[in-house]
């Protein structure tokens, strides 16, 4: 995420902001808000990259719940039989790589 900031020097002086103006968004995404009130020209753009990760979060999580679901019924039909060599396996690799299941407290 990027994130400019932009000061015309009138540092200390109090302008009360009365009517931003979003423009489009520039190359890179990024959105940017100008101040108006008084001729103001502070400036603040933001990437947009904030949102790109938490879209591709919501995409993972709705995959997870997907899944989750998928390996229910299978379970309620008795039908779920996981591989216990390729379980136990992963289950060592997370502990040795200093990933914990859960927090002990």
């Amino acid at each position: 995420m990027s994130m400019q900031i932009q000061n015309d020097g009138t540092a200390g002086i109090a302008t009360p902001l009365t009517a931003p103006v979003e423009s489009a968004p520039h190359s890179g995404g990024s959105k940017q808000v100008e101040s108006v009130a008084n001729g103001g020209s502070d400036q603040v753009s933001i990437s947009s990259l904030s949102g790109s990760i938490a879209e591709s979060t919501a995409a993972l999580a709705s995959q997870h719940a997907t899944r989750v679901s998928e390996l229910a019924a299978l379970y309620a039909k008795g039908a779920y039989q996981p591989n216990s060599v390729e379980t136990a396996r992963a289950l060592v690799s997370e502990a040795l790589a200093g990933g914990s299941l859960e927090e002990e407290g």
